[in-house]
């Protein structure tokens, strides 16, 4: 027998050998498991990289690393503390002994020190780990070596590609088949999502092994042929031997009924002694009619009530079971046998046939794309698949198993009872030899509550049997004592279904005593009775479980209320989570808390894609895609991320918040690459919107989730803001019946909601308060279309009168219930402080797993109608079990709950007394420019609705379009042209106005080679695609491709003279060249005036001294950065050391004048006179961006260009005002004049780009 005895931590033996720990819940097993690791590196002088520690969860082992972490670091104060006579830290007295006994002396002291900093060192190479983990790890290590891939790429499943397999597969072999045997097929559960449900399940489980029974069966050949002639041969069995013993059969059947009736047994259904009908001869006519003509279809078959309903096999088993009979005789088996496979068999043929065909093609195409599942994982180590050929092909087991061998010489195992048959194989072989390993797993088979996933009691027991020692931890730290004490008692017969025994727990929690009014004990029952009954009367009839499920949100609602409302100050909503055991009960509950106005939030099982937070992120980052698109900007200010009413809509486009709106994605598309999607919400969102986000129940939360698995997605496969939108919303209108992990919402639990959770998933938490509903139903019966025969799986439908699947049922259903019971346990023991269950007798409720908690072990073998308050209460009293027990009513509250009043007064700190420093930070032009004098803000407003400010965020506010009698007004005041010679209106005279269309611009003439403007299909193409992203009519084509013509041909003139665009060579041109140039890094900040005392210089220069005047009017005190782009810089000449070097700059504004009252209007070449051109570079200090501009190009040719002189090199400036420039006709007509509307040209003022470059850089003296 394996010796049992308690745990002490640092008495625990660490020679080779196979050991087991079973820490019961709340017993410090993850403190104890990272205490052994720090004995492990110092006692035994391991390094980190030859332990192996393994967890069942990513969190867990996550937990378990940092917990190490922690107890190293904590380790190696304390010897820091004894070493220097520092004043000792405060350790718990496992640690306290641990030093009494390792830190002998200071020569020791240093010795240990040095091991556990080399563990803190490597331990983030450390293989701390969940199973699958260590499985992919160490194949990849072996990679090489064995020659298989060497970067596969691991799929937690793989449900997209057996979705794709499963559609082919329909489209070859299902749709061929013949619609009357379809649709009989369709009857026999075959059908899509089974198919996809079941090929799910073969893949995801490497214990599963699928057997083939229909030999003859060839998966490469049509399946509607082989079908055809199965059903065809399987036919004719059936009349033959109709024909011989049917009515022979229907004899004995009546003769089964006889004698059932001789023995006092009256229901014989669907067997009668005298029947009224002769069903032999019904059937014998049916069959009679397809004599002349082809056989019956399996949907006829599948229709006949006769087959399905009386003489099918199974009917006659049902009965046998029924009374524990064996009413068929031998002679009867063959026809039965024939019957039972015309009905079924062509169903079972169709369901293998897919299975086999799908199982292969699964397997071929994640081998071709290099993809392995979990499953694969195991399989591919899994020691009883060495011998496959499959298997040898990608692994070498000998290899891998020694490496492991070699490489580690302890494998610590967390959470073993959760452990499958596969895993402890591969754990005994790579550790199990106890003479060169320590083979350590840590577990509670009272937890073993993940059957669904794979996890087997039955391993773990057997695991157990062969362990050399086995050592139990019994000191409880997570709940009061006076919980721990009753739970002993309420434990005290132990687990009794799943024959678990129970050890009495030590209570060393320092948790305070739970004060509340109503509670009286630390375990309370809620005794659920019905209204209209009264206490004493226990023999009514009960209602059924759906009946009583729908009262328990009201129930627990209206307790919650009254418990919350007595006991304001000492109670809050987070002190309490109720377990559930399906998601559809976490959310009844949650609405019905939601309705009375308890704060209450649920961990669901639910697809993250599926929920509002997912929608509102899709909207979000197609406003990225296409930061100008107005409909998708609507949609997302109409959202729950920003609310706006239809009314500030509208208005919006008025005072200049939706152009806002479209610069702020239009920055965040250019930031997009770097930040990613996330990075671009934390970004758009404000510390007020965060807040009011928070407010409202799980959304913030679910849009940093999806946020986050989208960048996931962006970093994997290097999507754009395009891909990562499109794989979004595939993500969200995709059907998932598995939903990974990592896609369920994990919203953080709020500090001020009641937590609701399904039980399997508050696994490793605890709470003050816990409260049980749903215990007092059964656990469900297991459904599955595969059920297991000696460890082969089978799809056949035989079982519905087969004794093995009725062996198989039974011990299914046995280790259903032994689970629910488990399950019980484990929600009991989150409970620190409170433990509330509810308990209701429901028809058809027995086997629930309180019955033997409640009302002791002898009572799970009674009627669920026997289960009464005094049997309980006497169940207790012999246990000497001190409970609260409140009977307690379904009545629908009209109450509702509000937050207690904080009785904490609110003070403002003191006032900061010296000045803040408010000069630093990222400047741009557009910046400076807006930091007006108060006063000037109103007077410019309406003259800035006539700028394109957009493309390179050069004004913050700017309005969605202009209003012509704003304009028209204006133009009132200025003087005529100088020569009314010129074209009143451009090509583009009515092109929208506004930053979304000067945008568009932008984009197409940052695009567009002026070398290749003939080509008109490119350039076409081009303006389509920029006028399609924001809605602009394509009726602007010709007319854009008109001006493109004429930007191209016109001569620039001024110092450039006749040099035009079409004849710039294309290495001699930056288009969008971004710039950062700091401001005054270790000297005071640059102000306004210390910046218009520039244009003092350079006198023959243009906008000099006259300039100064208009920029005083800027509030500019700035240090930092001073950032900006340039549209294009250009040389003049391709050889770059004669060259001269040109910033230039397209503006888009509209400058037109009225034509007549109606308020129409023109925008042409007449319009942009020298003088109305020079009002709008004043009036919008252009001069200033022009010198900063040049700065900036000064700058960059002094860093790149080789023996750079700006006397010789820097150029000057160029506006082109697009919708003032002539065509080339106009032109010549005029012979060229010395200016040309809608052109500026100026030489570099040297002096004062250098005065400015002083200015900036400048250091403090």
């Amino acid at each position: 027998m394996t010796n049992i005895e308690f745990f002490q931590p640092n008495k625990y033996p660490l020679s080779n050998g196979i050991r087991l720990i079973e820490a019961s819940a709340g017993t410090g097993k993850t403190f104890s498991l990272s205490h052994l690791v720090l004995r492990l590196l110092t006692e035994k002088e391991y390094s980190i990289n030859e332990i192996l520690v393994v967890s069942f969860t990513e969190a867990t082992a996550s937990e378990i690393k940092a917990r190490i972490i922690e107890r190293l670091i904590l380790a190696l104060k304390i010897i820091e503390s004894i070493n220097t006579n520092v004043k000792p830290y405060k350790i718990d007295n496992v640690l306290n002994e641990w030093v009494d006994l390792n830190i002998t002396s200071k020569e020791k002291a240093l010795y240990i020190a040095s091991l556990l900093l080399e563990a803190l060192e490597r331990i983030d190479n450390a293989d701390i780990t969940t199973i699958h983990g260590f499985c992919s790890k160490t194949l990849r290590r072996e990679a090489i070596e064995n020659g298989n891939n060497l970067n596969p790429t691991i799929e937690k499943d793989s449900y997209s590609l057996i979705n794709e397999i499963v559609e082919e597969y329909w489209k070859k072999e299902i749709l061929e088949i013949e619609i009357s045997e379809l649709k009989g097929l369709f009857k026999s559960n075959f059908n899509r999502k089974n198919l996809i449900d079941v090929l799910s399940s073969l893949d995801n489980d490497p214990n599963n092994s699928f057997k083939q029974t229909f030999n003859d069966l060839k998966i490469e050949e049509s399946l509607s042929s082989q079908l055809n002639n199965y059903s065809e041969s399987l036919w004719i069995k059936f009349t033959t031997i109709w024909e011989e013993k049917g009515q022979e059969l229907e004899d004995s059947f009546r003769e089964i009924a006889k004698d059932l009736r001789s023995q006092g047994i009256k229901d014989t259904k669907p067997y009668s002694s005298k029947p009224r009908k002769n069903r032999y001869e019904l059937l014998s006519n049916w069959i009679e009619e397809y004599k002349e003509k082809k056989r019956p279809s399996y949907e006829d078959i599948q229709n006949q009530k006769l087959i399905n309903e009386y003489f099918h096999p199974k009917n006659i088993y049902q009965l046998d079971m029924k009374h524990k009979i064996n009413a068929c005789s031998k002679e009867m088996e063959p026809i039965l046998d024939i019957i039972g496979d015309l009905y079924d068999s062509p169903g079972e043929l169709v369901w293998e046939h897919a299975l086999l065909w799908t199982k292969r093609e699964l397997e071929k195409r994640k081998s071709k794309k290099g993809l392995i599942n979990y499953s694969d994982l195991l399989k591919l180590l899994d020691p009883k698949n060495q011998n496959s050929n499959a298997i040898k092909d990608k692994v070498n087991h000998n290899n891998i198993y020694k490496n492991l061998e070699q490489r580690y010489k302890v494998a610590l195992i967390d959470e073993f009872q959760d452990t499958d048959p596969v895993q402890l194989r591969l754990l005994k072989k790579a550790f199990g030899n106890r003479s060169s390993h320590l083979l350590l797993m840590i577990g509670d088979p009272k937890q073993a509550i993940y059957s669904f996933r794979g996890g087997s009691l039955n391993t773990y027991m057997k695991a157990r049997e062969a362990c050399d020692q086995i050592h139990l931890m019994n000191a409880n730290y997570r709940s009061t004592k006076s919980l721990i004490l009753t739970l002993n008692k309420l434990f005290l017969d132990g687990l009794i279904r799943s024959n678990l025994s129970t050890q009495e727990l030590n209570p060393c929690s320092q948790e305070d005593l739970l004060e509340l009014n109503g509670i009286k004990e630390p375990f309370k029952i809620l005794n659920l009775i019905d209204t209209n009954q009264k206490v004493k009367d226990q023999r009514i009839k009960l209602d059924s479980k759906s009946k009583i499920e729908d009262k328990i949100p009201k129930v627990i609602g209206s307790y919650l209320l009254e418990l919350l409302s007595n006991n304001p100050k000492d109670l809050n909503p987070s002190d309490i989570c109720i377990l559930v055991n399906r998601h559809d009960q976490a959310k009844n509950i949650h609405s019905y808390l939601s309705k009375i106005r308890i704060p209450s939030q649920l961990l669901s099982n639910e697809n993250i894609f599926t929920r509002e937070g997912a929608q509102i992120l899709q909207i979000f980052i197609n406003c990225i895609v296409s930061p100008h698109n107005q409909q998708k900007l609507a949609l997302l200010a109409c959202s729950e991320l920003m609310q706006w009413t239809k009314e500030k809509l509208i208005k919006s486009k008025i005072d200049g918040d939706f152009d806002s709106l479209s610069s702020k994605f239009y920055e965040l598309s250019k930031l997009f690459p770097t930040i990613g999607l996330l990075g671009c919400l934390s970004n758009f969102l404000e510390g007020k919107s965060i807040a009011d986000l928070s407010n409202r129940g799980t959304l913030l939360g679910d849009l940093y989730q999806s946020s986050q698995l989208v960048d996931e997605q962006i970093h994997r496969q290097k999507f754009n803001a395009l891909r990562a939108s499109q794989w979004l919303s595939s993500q969200r209108f995709q059907s998932i019946e598995q939903i990974p992990e990592e896609y369920q919402p994990n919203s953080a639990i709020s500090n001020s909601s009641v937590n609701i959770i399904t039980i399997h998933k508050s696994k490793g938490l605890q709470f003050k308060i816990v409260i049980c509903p749903y215990l007092w139903q059964k656990p469900p019966d297991r459904k599955s279309l595969l059920w297991k025969d000696n460890q082969n799986l089978l799809i056949s439908k035989k079982y519905k009168w087969n004794k093995k699947y009725s062996s198989y049922q039974d011990f299914i259903r046995k280790e259903s219930l032994n689970e629910a019971e488990r399950i019980a346990y484990v929600a009991f023991t989150r409970a620190k402080k409170q433990l509330i269950v509810l308990w209701a007798n429901a028809a058809g409720q027995e086997g629930n797993p309180l019955s033997g908690f409640l009302f002791g072990s002898e009572s799970i073998n009674l009627k669920i109608e026997d289960h009464t308050k005094e049997m309980m209460e006497n169940s207790f009293m012999k246990r000497e079990l001190k409970v609260d027990i409140q009977d307690i009513k379904t009545i629908e509250t009209s109450k509702t709950w509000s937050q207690p009043k904080s009785e904490v007064k609110l003070s403002l700190g003191a006032i900061p007394t010296h000045q803040f420093e408010n000069s630093w930070g990222r400047y741009s032009f557009s910046k400076w420019i807006t930091q007006k004098n108060d006063e000037l803000i109103l007077k410019d407003l309406s003259d800035e609705l006539n700028e394109d400010h957009a493309f390179k965020g050069e004004i913050e506010d700017m309005s969605f379009q202009e209003i012509d009698h704003l304009l028209v007004d204006k133009d009132q005041s200025i003087d005529r042209l100088e020569d009314q010679g010129w074209s009143k209106e451009s090509p583009i005279g009515d092109f929208p106005k506004g930053p979304i269309a000067g945008t568009c611009l932008h984009k197409i003439l940052e695009r567009i080679d002026f070398n290749d403007i003939e080509n008109q299909l490119k350039v076409s193409t081009i303006i389509e695609e920029e006028l399609n992203i924001v809605n602009i009519s394509n009726s602007f084509i010709e007319p854009i491709n008109i001006l493109l013509k004429r930007i191209a041909n016109i001569p620039l003139g001024g110092p450039l003279g006749k040099f035009k665009m079409k004849n710039l060579n294309t290495k001699s041109s930056i288009k969008e060249l971004k710039f950062d140039i700091p401001i005054c890094h270790e000297a005071n900040p640059i102000n306004t005036l210390e910046l218009s005392s520039i244009f003092k210089e350079d006198v023959q220069n243009k906008y000099g001294s006259d300039y100064i005047n208009k920029l005083i009017d800027l509030k500019i005190h700035s240090s930092g950065f001073l950032t900006g782009s340039i549209d294009q810089v250009f040389a003049d000449n391709p050889n770059h050391e004669i060259a001269k070097w040109w910033v230039l700059d397209w503006k888009s504004n509209w400058i037109g004048s009225s034509l007549s009252k109606e308020h129409r209007s023109s925008c042409g070449p007449s319009n942009y006179s020298i003088s109305r051109m020079d009002e709008e570079m004043y009036h919008h200090h252009y001069p200033l961006q022009a010198h900063i501009y040049l700065l900036a190009l000064h700058r960059f040719l002094n860093w790149r260009l080789p023996d750079y002189s700006p006397q010789k090199h820097l150029g000057g400036y160029i506006y082109v005002f697009l919708r003032g420039l002539p065509d080339k006709e106009e032109l010549e007509e005029k012979n060229f004049p010395q200016w040309t509307p809608g052109l500026i040209v100026e030489p570099a003022p040297i002096e004062r780009i250098k005065k400015l470059d002083l200015l900036i850089k400048r250091q403090q003296k």
